[in-house]
């Protein structure tokens, strides 16, 4: 039976979506290792900077939750072990485990724990919190960033923004060490347009296909609004426009 023509243009837009997606992903990066004109640049940047100065500091055994792929597996270089863990399975996953699960470790499993840009998709978070607080030993360091100005991402399993005092609130039975602020109102201003614009332009085929066109003039673009927001960055002191939150915390001991 010969292929209609509607199966022939699917067929077609499947095919240059894919060879799209390879030629954008080897020139800008992929998540979470993006290029300065890559539309979520601003996103990661300054997570992949501090994570690089943290990381190496972990000892002994550590647990990566929501660890998706283990991105940041390499910066641990002083760690006797990191573990994986995730809901959906991936090359990084070590332990699968339900949405409301408990953990399957022991108490004070843990000398650390890294959890990255997950909590907004945790449905249960004082429940989540509780159970990374039981696996990681007393004296043990915990390491996670939440965005805080962001576009709705993960449908439809994006459930919140947390500002420093939201984090500060959750973190109960955490001594907070050190919170950065990540960006600031020229970051925040430019993720939200590029990210914008790039889902807008998602929507329909004619509009995708305008978009595949004009990749080059885009991703130009893409590098100019990053490098702006970067000097705009410089400017803003108000320390309340912020993209994303690192939050480095120790474990209080039981019943401290």
């Amino acid at each position: 039976m010969k292929a209609s023509v509607k199966e022939i243009m699917k067929a077609w837009i499947q095919c240059v979506h894919g060879l799209h997606a390879k030629w954008f992903n080897a020139l800008c990066g992929t998540p979470p290792f993006l290029r300065p004109w890559h539309f979520q640049w601003h996103a990661i940047k300054d997570l992949n900077k501090d994570l690089k100065k943290v990381l190496p500091l972990f000892q002994g055994k550590v647990l990566d939750f929501g660890c998706g792929l283990q991105p940041y597996r390499d910066l641990m270089v002083n760690a006797d072990e990191c573990i994986g863990v995730d809901i959906q399975d991936a090359d990084g996953v070590d332990y699968l485990v339900k949405p409301g699960d408990p953990l399957p470790f022991e108490k004070g499993a843990f000398d650390a724990v890294l959890s990255t840009q997950v909590l907004e998709h945790v449905a249960d978070m004082d429940d989540c919190i509780a159970e990374i607080h039981r696996v990681l030993k007393p004296g043990g360091q915990l390491v996670i960033s939440v965005p805080f100005i962001y576009q709705v991402h993960g449908k439809p399993h994006d459930y919140r923004r947390l500002s420093e005092f939201g984090v500060k609130q959750a973190l109960s039975g955490f001594r907070i060490e050190r919170m950065s602020r990540q960006g600031g109102v020229g970051s925040s201003m430019a993720i939200l347009f590029l990210c914008w614009l790039h889902h807008q332009m998602d929507l329909k085929t004619w509009t995708w296909l305008i978009k595949v066109c004009l990749s080059p003039v885009l991703i130009v673009m893409s590098l100019i609004m990053n490098m702006l927001g970067v000097l705009l960055d410089y400017v803003d002191t108000t320390e309340s426009v912020y993209g994303n939150l690192l939050v480095v915390a120790v474990r209080e001991p039981d019943g401290a």
